[in-house]
């Protein structure tokens, strides 16, 4: 600041004089208070996560093994639609969760953003209808007689699922090829989309497919065990036969 602008400033009114020098040490520290408030962010979402992270990673592979087991028996087709939805799902929740800290705490920006783009990108594809059509899934509930609570536990997580989805669709489709697969021709396009994604919008939309996402996980058990039951694979078997 020039002498004669100094001058005017100190002129002013004190409180005048303490904004702006609030201002100027926000502007001056703001990146280092943000960092250090990142780093032991990471530091306790490391310790939080590492639970669940085992946990889905067991899941995931006990899901995969079975599932490879029921592939290989006859008649019990509504259960293998409940092991691929089950899989299905936990893939896309094992994308997420690889990168759900990098999105938050990440020092580098750009690696942040693109865990964030990430993240909506998966939620974006993951298409429920592909995987289990609503009367593919109601066909497959009644051949096992899975329970009317069990099956409204299930559409309400779905329902949860897929509110976020249509967040993410909204959110990234206009950008999805220009900032995942770098598509468009237009480079200056490409760069004002990535830079201009909301960092809290899209972790809204991860907390929404997450709050879906708990339920379906607490569910999804319950119905391959009633599925897996004795009166429910005889049920299969003799609806299959």
């Amino acid at each position: 600041m020039r002498g004669g602008k100094k001058r005017e400033l100190f002129d002013q009114p004190p409180q005048v004089v303490r904004r702006w020098f609030s201002i100027k040490a926000i502007r001056v520290f703001r990146p280092y208070i943000e960092g250090v408030l990142r780093y032991h962010l990471r530091i306790k979402l490391v310790i939080r996560e590492r639970k669940h992270s085992v946990a889905l990673t067991e899941a995931l592979n006990a899901t995969v093994e079975n599932f490879k087991k029921s592939k290989s028996a006859m008649h019990f087709e509504s259960l293998k639609i409940f092991f691929n939805l089950s899989l299905f799902f936990l893939l896309a929740e094992k994308d997420i969760q690889a990168v759900k800290i990098d999105a938050l705490t990440h020092a580098d920006e750009w690696k942040r953003n693109l865990s964030l783009r990430i993240i909506l990108l998966v939620i974006h594809e993951w298409d429920m209808a592909k995987v289990a059509p609503a009367n593919k899934l109601k066909e497959a509930y009644r051949l096992a007689g899975i329970s009317d609570e069990l099956i409204g536990e299930m559409n309400l997580a779905f329902r949860k699922i897929n509110k976020a989805h249509a967040k993410a669709k909204q959110l990234l489709s206009p950008a999805r090829h220009a900032t995942i697969a770098h598509r468009d021709a237009d480079a200056m396009l490409q760069y004002e989309m990535i830079v201009k994604l909301d960092p809290l919008a899209t972790m809204a939309v991860a907390s929404s497919f997450y709050e879906g996402a708990d339920l379906l996980v607490s569910t999804l058990p319950k119905v391959m065990l009633e599925a897996s039951s004795a009166h429910s694979l005889l049920k299969q078997y003799r609806g299959s036969t």
